[in-house]
């Protein structure tokens, strides 16, 4: 067994997970609730950390279902079992400091010691410094379109543990069957721990790319805004965009993506975004 896959089987590490999903009621297992689990809570949490441990363990499949967004639309929900919510949890426990050391500065979401606010504080900076032309962008069905091709390629970069891959590798494929005997799996599941990670982790190459061509940006998740002086410069900056998502096996949504000022109009995480400061007003 692997030092990552030993760490995340650790009664440390298992103990410290469960304090944060012991609120959720999400069935244990197939079969078995989790008031049951708890009756006996500690051969339930032993014996998942020696199947870990041993690599004997299996996720569960994963349950599907879709709930309506606020433009009518579904978007499909996978609900895993609190036994592989606990697993992942603990993955992700050591998985964290691995994507905090190279994960990009602009990057907001899913983070610790990140919030809106923060992101809002970059905004402002950039705005300050006179990008006030926006690339206002959304990824089409991001979580839904990752290739796991190009995913795994990249995941056996930063993880040295094998078996610790292997595990991930489960998720992956349990949680996005294929829809055809040749079509490459694609998509994480919404509604996995581990699966804002690998969303961070998946773009922090655009991320870094939009930096290698001088553009200024913040990004949460799939929402990013690109800062530019001018509509010109703004223009540009989407065509840089889209060839930078184009490496990813990934697509803009037209319908969510725009160029435009920056302005009160203008919203971003629910929060309107400031208007270009008058010349001559003062900074107070």
């Amino acid at each position: 067994m692997g030092d990552l896959l030993k760490k995340a089987a650790s009664p440390e590490v298992l103990n410290a997970s469960w304090k944060r999903l012991k609120s959720d009621n999400t069935v244990w297992a197939e079969g078995i609730s989790k008031k049951e689990m708890e009756k006996n809570f500690v051969f339930h949490i032993t014996q998942l950390a020696n199947e870990l441990a041993a690599g004997k363990y299996r996720p569960s499949q994963v349950r599907i279902f879709s709930v309506l967004k606020g433009d009518g639309k579904k978007r499909i929900i996978s609900a895993l079992t609190l036994r592989d919510k606990l697993a992942q949890r603990a993955v992700l426990t050591v998985l964290n400091p691995i994507g905090e050391a190279m994960f990009h500065h602009d990057s907001y979401g899913y983070r610790p010691g990140r919030s809106i606010d923060s992101v809002m504080r970059r905004v402002r900076e950039n705005l300050d410094c006179g990008y006030y032309w926006l690339v206002d962008a959304d990824i089409k069905s991001f979580f839904d379109m990752i290739p796991h091709h190009l995913l795994k390629k990249k995941l056996k970069t930063i993880i040295p543990d094998r078996e610790l891959l292997d595990l991930v590798f489960k998720w992956l494929d349990v949680g996005a069957p294929r829809t055809g005997i040749l079509s490459r799996r694609r998509g994480i599941p919404q509604g996995g721990v581990i699966s804002p990670f690998l969303c961070n982790f998946y773009l922090t190459g655009f991320d870094n790319y939009l930096t290698n061509n001088n553009l200024p940006f913040v990004r949460f998740a799939d929402d990013f805004l690109v800062f530019t002086p001018s509509k010109k410069d703004a223009v540009k900056a989407l065509a840089c965009v889209k060839k930078g998502l184009k490496k990813l096996d990934l697509v803009l949504n037209e319908k969510k993506t725009r160029i435009v000022p920056s302005s009160p109009r203008v919203i971003f995480l629910g929060q309107k975004l400031p208007g270009k400061k008058k010349a001559g007003k003062s900074k107070k």
